[in-house]
């Protein structure tokens, strides 16, 4: 990194769009065994979409939680391997939206899984198809690409309830295979891997072999910033929120200094989130600015502010800005 540039100039693995290109160090014969294509990710919120990529790229790029409807944006992240490249669309969790923020997720889960060649449809071991769960099957009945099932958390099965599931979501006759899994473990990815590599296109991979996010690096400190609200606040804060980066850049000693906003969709909500004293801001700054620095690999010195953006979560220009859409 070079003294005094901004956000757009510190680097990370990622990049702005995918594009059909030949990898470097392919040859033909190769490239014509090598396979690429979209690999979309839906399934309802909470049921660990996010942990799941995470643990399959190796490195933490998403946002998770033990709350609901953590993620709000469409993010590409992309596995290359020797004989293929798997690029996964990751989707926000599908819900009963209760505003217009909820529903405009819910809508970008769906536009998500345009022009993808192969479905990851998860799920969790409940011993039954869910009505949510059918409900979504019906949706998704005019998309003309293999669906695969991964019922995830299978270590938190109890009885017979894994072998009912996989049985009930395999009478609806919607899935190409059913694959059980642990991401939290990491058991049985692997196999989803070398399972969904089978249904991709032939081809040239759509990214370079070292990206690993199609997202900048400000996103990524946004969605590190996030995280630490979604784990530090309760109740409706962590749904009103949004997080917006200033300004990023490099002091000469190599520390890098990052200014952010993190905006709340009422007054009441601003006291609530800095805490008595600011202790509760000061916690999210110090969680938030490990996770950077291990993102970056460099010391980060981090300043956030709190601002109110009123009602935000009901108006479509503040949405369109706070998710990009």
């Amino acid at each position: 990194m070079r003294r005094g540039k901004e956000a757009a100039e510190i680097r990370l693995e990622v990049h702005p769009e995918a594009r059909r290109s030949p990898s470097p160090g392919l040859s033909g014969e190769t490239t014509q065994a090598f396979r690429a294509g979209l690999v979309g990710l839906l399934g309802r919120t909470n049921v660990g979409k996010s942990t799941f990529l995470n643990a399959v790229i190796g490195e933490k790029l998403l946002i998770s939680s033990t709350k609901p409807q953590a993620t709000r944006h469409r993010i590409r992240c992309i596995l290359t391997t020797e004989r293929a490249q798997v690029v996964f669309v990751d989707t926000p969790g599908l819900h009963e939206p209760m505003n217009k923020l909820g529903r405009r997720l819910v809508r970008e889960a769906y536009r998500g899984l345009r022009g993808i060649d192969v479905l990851l449809y998860m799920t969790e071991p409940w011993g039954e198809v869910t009505p949510f769960d059918a409900h979504t099957l019906h949706r998704l009945e005019g998309l003309d690409v293999p669906i695969l099932l991964l019922v995830n958390k299978i270590d938190l099965a109890k009885g017979n309830r894994l072998e009912e599931t996989l049985i009930a979501y395999e009478a609806t006759g919607r899935f190409a295979e059913l694959i059980p899994v642990s991401a939290t473990r990491g058991d049985g990815l692997d196999d989803v891997v070398s399972t969904t590599i089978e249904y991709l296109p032939p081809g040239s991979p759509l990214f370079p072999p070292d990206v690993k996010c199609d997202r900048p690096l400000g996103f990524l400190i946004e969605e590190i910033i996030r995280e630490q609200v979604f784990a530090q606040t309760f109740q409706e804060i962590p749904y009103s929120t949004t997080v917006r980066v200033r300004w990023l850049r490099e002091g000469e000693n190599g520390l890098v200094e990052i200014q952010a906003e993190i905006l709340v969709a009422r007054d009441s909500q601003k006291g609530i989130l800095i805490g008595k004293a600011g202790r509760r801001i000061k916690r999210i700054g110090i969680d938030a600015r490990q996770g950077i620095e291990r993102l970056l690999g460099q010391r980060v010195h981090l300043d956030l502010i709190v601002g109110v953006a009123r009602g935000w979560t009901n108006d479509d220009e503040q949405i369109r800005q706070a998710i990009g859409s």
